[in-house]
């Protein structure tokens, strides 16, 4: 793992290695974004950190290598929601893995701040490359604000700007950072994010050839940051979970496929002696021609195989095929939050199968926590990812009008967790909510399944959900292991490998 002895410059040297370009240096810096996931996907075809480590060696080998990782990595995580040695994981697995790979630069995505404030900094202080931050800060308990820290085993606080030099010093790279606010935390601060970075450019760019962005935000504010700062000659992003590359002005935005299905290769270098840096990118596609770094492998497999166990015990097989996609499944946070996915159908439709007398299914779309598409072979361990927090089915009979009221509130709370999914026999007209094909109506007492968190009061935005609401007429709970409802993951796994092959 390479250290530095400054968190805003550095002299990055790699002694020994054989230059593309023979008399001028070359920084190549390996792009990742949007990684949950430590194993390999699609039945060990893609991704995973052992060939990320694959690809790290190979090019360092070449060149002077800086691995970086644009945001998202400590949650959402299958790995991350067991207990391990009493102890939920919280992304413990993420850092490790990535400190034995060698990253060294990251920045903060939304779901960093998923997990709890103490654990986040666990995280923080276990790992061994650099946090970056130009726009997100630490509000402490007594309410000052204050950059994050590293606590231990020193006290070092994120840099808002960050510095690379080539080999031979013939030139340096700026780095500056932007975060997504889309997580609001009481204990994170979001600062203006155009402000924000034209400060850090400010700051870094006397001392840089180029400034470049390593970003965490939706594809259309980085288009925004690369139209109002226009020397910022590449931004290197995440969020959205699919490979992009687009041209903005003099600049380019580039991100890669989540869960190092691909990463991007960029190499900088100097256009001759005194020349222009110029700026190349590659999508490298981590799949089955990709051979996985054997050591790395079997370290992944210790973190898979203590996590497997802890799932074994509830009744679940990680490696079971469940279903074959016709198309791909979208759980992705950006769409499960904001409208009906056929993921979303295919659950709801699996919950309403084992609830022969509920009218319909609704589930609230936060306890979809995969944050990807899935495609090709389904396997159980695909179900868990994307239900990570299992949970308990329930049959409530409500009025019509608080089942009115729950999807009206549905449509106004779009990017929450509240935003509902629901069986395809619930509709809209235009101007009134129905369930098959009958408007619904406001005395009248319809029976939905629905996981026995939404009716806990405890989803914000629908708080009325609870018992003691006067339209609740009996929450109906079933406590028989055997009962699939005693676990939505349970349910769907059922329901998938009936309906695979028909």
């Amino acid at each position: 793992m390479k250290r530095y002895s400054t968190p805003i410059a550095l002299a990055f040297f790699i002694h020994g290695t054989a230059l593309a370009q023979s008399v001028k240096d070359t920084i190549c810096i390996l792009q990742m974004n949007d990684v949950y996931e430590i194993g390999p996907l699609n039945q060990g075809k893609d991704g995973g950190m052992a060939k990320v480590a694959t690809l790290v060696k190979q090019e360092e080998a070449r060149y002077q290598t800086f691995v970086i990782l644009a945001g998202d990595f400590v949650s959402p995580s299958v790995i991350g929601t067991t207990k391990i040695d009493g102890q939920r994981v919280y992304g413990r697995h993420m850092v490790d893995m990535m400190n034995k790979v060698g990253v060294d630069l990251v920045v903060f995505g939304n779901h960093e701040f998923d997990i709890p404030e103490k654990d986040l900094q666990d995280r923080i202080n276990e790992s061994q490359f650099a946090w970056l931050s130009s726009d997100v800060q630490h509000k402490n308990s007594d309410g000052t604000i204050t950059p994050f820290y590293r606590t231990r085993p020193d006290s070092v606080a994120f840099p808002t700007s960050f510095i690379v030099s080539s080999k031979n010093q013939q030139f340096n790279v700026g780095i500056v950072n932007a975060t997504i606010q889309s997580n609001q935390q009481p204990w994170v601060v979001y600062q203006d994010q155009l402000q924000s970075v034209k400060k850090a450019y400010q700051q870094v760019k006397r001392q840089s050839d180029v400034v470049i962005g390593l970003t965490h935000l939706s594809l259309d504010e980085d288009k925004k940051v690369a139209r109002k700062i226009k020397h910022i000659r590449l931004i290197m992003g995440g969020h959205e979970h699919q490979h992009n590359y687009v041209s903005v002005r003099r600049g380019d935005i580039a991100k890669a496929d989540a869960n190092a299905k691909s990463m991007y290769r960029h190499l900088i270098f100097r256009d001759g002696k005194r020349g222009k840096i110029k700026i190349i990118s590659d999508l490298i596609y981590l799949d089955s021609t990709v051979v996985p770094d054997p050591e790395i492998a079997t370290a992944v497999k210790v973190w898979e195989d203590k996590a497997y166990a802890a799932f074994r015990a509830t009744g679940l097989e990680p490696n079971a095929v469940v279903y074959h996609t016709r198309e791909p499944l979208d759980g992705t946070e950006a769409n499960i939050r904001y409208k009906q996915t056929n993921l979303g159908i295919l659950i709801a439709q699996s919950m309403q199968a084992i609830a022969p007398k509920a009218d319909a299914a609704v589930f609230n779309s936060g306890s979809i926590r995969i944050d990807d598409k899935i495609a090709g072979v389904m396997t159980q361990l695909d179900v868990i990812r994307t239900l990570p927090f299992g949970g308990k089915l329930c049959e409530v009979e409500l009025t019509g009008t608080l089942l009115n009221q729950m999807l009206t509130t549905s449509d106004r709370i779009k990017g929450l967790g509240g935003y509902l999914q629901v069986s395809p026999n619930i509709t809209f007209n235009g101007n009134n909510w129905q369930v098959n094909g009958i408007e619904i109506v406001s005395s009248k007492t319809y029976r939905i399944i629905t996981p026995e968190f939404l009716f806990s009061g405890a989803e914000k935005g629908l708080e009325f959900l609870k018992e003691g609401n006067p339209e609740i007429k009996v929450i109906n709970r079933f406590t028989d292991p055997t009962d699939l409802r005693t676990d939505i993951r349970l349910a769907v796994i059922k329901y998938l490998v009936d309906i695979d092959g028909k």
